[in-house]
């Protein structure tokens, strides 16, 4: 590598990214003291919403999901949940069937394997008994995730279509929360504020700080109108514009990402409602979170190159001045800045063995307590870090409503996260070019 070559790109990266930072923390402030929400008052009356919950062998967690469904506040009269089978081959299908109803009213012991009969549910007292929302299982041969959304959509009248990821809970009063969004006729949809549910090792831990960091890139990417992802975790659409624009594509297996760009496109707003809070599962393997990631690179690098026409285009605003650009930009100013930590890392290793074989001296290291590499490259790195927790506070202030401080693993995530992430951009970079494709699971 050319040293001046080298140091033009890393100060150019940073640049980019500091830039970056700063855009969306201003932004931040100055919306926290000139809000100007989305949502319309009005008080209109509550929509119907159909739930879909698309299951690929998800027996384990199947049950919390819709328990989760089922204890909404919301009127039981207005929602149905639809929990498509997506060619499973364990249990997941007979279990979906334990919460099929034939009627609406049950006792409060309601869930699964421990609903009552009915007639212990109309012998019970009165204020024991509510009504539920109607659910339906279906069942198809494995296609995707977006054919188990489609095949629902097929089978409602609901104004509002949202998902469920079969290893996600939502809080109760998160329906009543995202819908209202809805009564500005220019939201398409939107977006709630997703947790790692009940992290538990490290790994889990450095993504509970990851996704207290995407709580406020999420946030600040509808206030800005340039959401480009509607993640499976409980987002919500307007039926008939998912029907008008041609339902939802595979989208190179991140049909959420297809969606949102399909509906930017189309010059519809997506908006976002953090204190919709759900709690979605988290990889807890290595190998788990890097097929994880490579499939979500992936998805949105194909996606891009599908949509590039959109890229630098005034048309689209901030979306595609600013913001699409600058999540290429970062793909590869990621995979750089690796690249260069590994190689210089690499070229001092080699020095340090010839000079032990050429004198038998081994180096001697100390380490100095008050020493600070005052280098500008170093201050700029350290500006980054800064910005980063500053949006990490941020993040946590949106999510928690009102809390300062972000999660204790970040400290890890600062450190160590940072070195995973390439990893994964570098492989799905590759199999873009080569247009390997990408398996779900």
């Amino acid at each position: 590598m050319s040293g001046g070559i080298d140091l033009w790109v890393v100060y150019g990266f940073l640049f980019i990214s500091m830039y970056f930072e700063v855009f969306l923390l201003t932004s931040f402030i100055e919306r926290r003291f000139r809000s100007k929400p989305i949502v319309s008052p009005g008080g209109n009356p509550l929509p119907k919403v159909a739930i879909v919950v698309p299951c690929f062998n998800e027996e384990k967690s199947l049950s919390s999901t819709v328990q989760s469904l089922l204890a909404l506040d919301y009127p039981a009269d207005k929602f149905e949940i639809f929990i498509v089978d997506d060619g499973s081959t364990d249990g997941t299908l007979a279990l979906a069937k334990t919460f099929e109803n034939a009627g609406r009213k049950e006792s409060r012991v309601f869930f699964g394997e421990d609903c009552l009969s009915d007639q212990d549910a109309s012998s019970a007292d009165e204020k024991n008994t509510r009504l539920f929302p109607l659910v339906r299982v279906f069942h198809k041969e494995n296609g995707g995730k977006h054919t188990a959304m489609n095949l629902a959509l097929a089978h409602t009248n609901a104004e509002l279509i949202g998902c469920l990821d079969a290893d996600s809970i939502v809080e109760p009063s998160a329906l009543r929360a995202i819908v209202p969004v809805f009564d500005n006729a220019t939201v398409a949809a939107a977006t709630p504020g997703i947790h790692v549910k009940n992290p538990s090792n490290l790994l889990q831990h450095m993504q509970h700080v990851e996704y207290r960091l995407s709580i406020f890139n999420r946030f600040m990417l509808a206030g800005l109108g340039s959401a480009f992802i509607t993640p499976g975790p409980f987002s919500f659409f307007r039926a008939q514009v998912v029907r008008d624009l041609g339902s939802w594509r595979d989208g190179h297996s991140t049909e959420d990402m297809e969606m949102a760009l399909r509906m930017q496109q189309g010059g519809f707003l997506i908006a976002n409602v953090p204190s919709a809070i759900v709690h979605t599962g988290a990889p807890k393997t290595l190998r788990g979170l890097y097929r994880q990631r490579v499939r979500w690179t992936y998805g949105w690098l194909r996606n891009a190159i599908d949509y590039k026409h959109m890229f630098g285009n005034r048309a689209y605003g901030n979306l595609g001045i600013i913001i699409l650009p600058s999540a290429i930009i970062s793909i590869f100013a990621g995979i750089y800045f690796f690249a260069r930590i590994v190689f210089y890392t690499v070229r001092e290793l080699i020095a340090m063995v010839e000079r032990i074989m050429e004198t038998g001296i081994y180096p001697h290291t100390s380490f100095d307590l008050f020493y600070f590499n005052t280098s500008a490259l170093w201050f700029l790195i350290f500006m980054s870090v800064g910005l980063v927790f500053a949006l990490l506070c941020a993040g946590t202030m949106i999510g928690t409503e009102g809390r300062r401080f972000p999660p204790k693993a970040t400290p890890l995530f600062l450190l160590f996260y940072s070195f995973l992430v390439p990893l994964w951009l570098s492989a799905a970079v590759v199999r873009a070019a080569f247009k390997t494709g990408v398996r779900w699971r």
